[in-house]
């Protein structure tokens, strides 16, 4: 194997608010349809389908199911008219409200949000009443930040494959069981170009900004300036490991690559760790311009039922939402009454940039 000294540029950002990353990640697959039988479920079920994040504004989607044709699909549409109702640690309580931004237009769920910030160390628990499909509840807890102390990279190649070589090493917690995820995606990015006109910052890439600018290019201090914007799309990339600890390694051959790594604290409570990954580069260098972005690696630690729930979207190579029907009809969540996942994680983050933007 070879090993170089990797040149790419990173920032910790650990506080950086990603509640559009995880929506994204986590109904990837919940627009399609799905290959449930017509036993398994019945019609307007509630579903649920959140992974909360400390630091993150909140952000809850909620759907139900509907049967597709004879019944022997299952797909999930928006729920406009529930109530839903947060709660933080037993006793403060929010009502969120829908959304109906455009960001959220193509979501099969409906995103029901709040101003209000998850905090970590904090339990939650998440309460729907619908008029006609009743009430569904769930509840999680938001752990600690991950305590990371050191994280290297490198450039590598592994089965043949270039790679980035990432070690992370952290301090665990002895007074508790502990469940960490790893995940790599790359976050697509456009060019957006802006100005300033007597203070205020407009958008040139709208019919009124530019049309502004076109107006007022001449005035002293106007001038039109560039930024990389999210265009909410992300491409998972393929984690391979050789750690043993992994329950990647329990579950498949530890050379195949992974959507996410999982590791519990078994072998190493309360003391110090370093797990070795690698993060397949197909996608690191944009082959045209639509590809361009940045790469993001999360490290999280996670509820318990978040953990479980994922784990077994990893052992059958699905993405979340989309578990084939003779395998297994669906994680076991912790949605009383109803479907899916309210599970809390708390995240360190680097970001890296590979591609030569604008």
């Amino acid at each position: 194997m070879h090993t170089s000294q990797s040149p790419v540029r990173f920032n910790q950002i650990p506080g950086k608010n990603c509640w559009w990353l995880m929506i994204v990640l986590l109904l990837a697959a919940v627009a399609c349809k799905k290959g449930f039988t017509s036993s398994q479920f019945e019609d307007d079920h509630l579903v649920v389908l959140a992974e909360i994040s400390a630091g993150d504004s909140v952000k809850v989607p909620v759907g139900k199911t509907i049967k597709v044709g004879s019944g022997s699909l299952i797909r999930f549409e928006k729920v406009n008219d529930a109530t839903v109702t947060l709660t933080e640690e037993k006793s403060r309580t929010w009502i969120l409200q829908p959304s109906y931004a455009w960001q959220y237009a193509s979501n099969p769920t409906t995103i029901f949000t709040n101003r209000k910030r998850f905090k970590t160390n904090t339990h939650y628990s998440i309460e729907v009443k619908h008029p006609t499909m009743g009430v569904v509840t769930g509840s999680t807890y938001i752990p600690p930040l991950p305590k990371w102390t050191v994280v290297d990279t490198s450039y590598e190649t592994h089965q043949g494959k270039k790679v980035l070589a990432v070690s992370i090493t952290f301090q665990d917690q002895a007074d508790k069981d502990d469940y960490y995820i790893v995940e790599g995606v790359k976050e697509l990015l456009k060019q957006g170009r802006y100005f300033y006109y007597r203070g205020v910052r407009y958008d040139y890439n709208t019919p009124q900004g530019k049309s502004l600018y076109e107006t007022v290019k001449n005035t002293p201090g106007v001038q039109l300036l560039n930024d990389t914007i999210s265009i909410n799309k992300f491409l998972r990339l393929e984690l391979f490991t050789q750690d043993a600890n992994t329950e990647n390694a329990r579950i498949d051959n530890i050379n195949n690559p992974f959507r996410r790594l999982f590791l519990t604290d078994k072998t190493f409570n309360g003391q110090s760790y370093t797990i070795k990954f690698y993060v397949d580069q197909q996608f690191f260098v944009a082959t045209e311009p639509l590809q361009k972005g940045r790469v993001r690696i999360q490290f999280k630690a996670a509820s318990k039922e978040l953990f479980d729930y994922l784990l077994e979207y990893e052992k059958y190579k699905s993405d979340f939402g989309a578990i084939p029907a003779n395998q297994l009809p669906s994680p076991t969540g912790n949605i009383s009454k109803g479907l899916g996942i309210f599970g809390g994680s708390a995240r360190r983050e680097r970001i890296y940039y590979f591609d030569k933007l604008w």
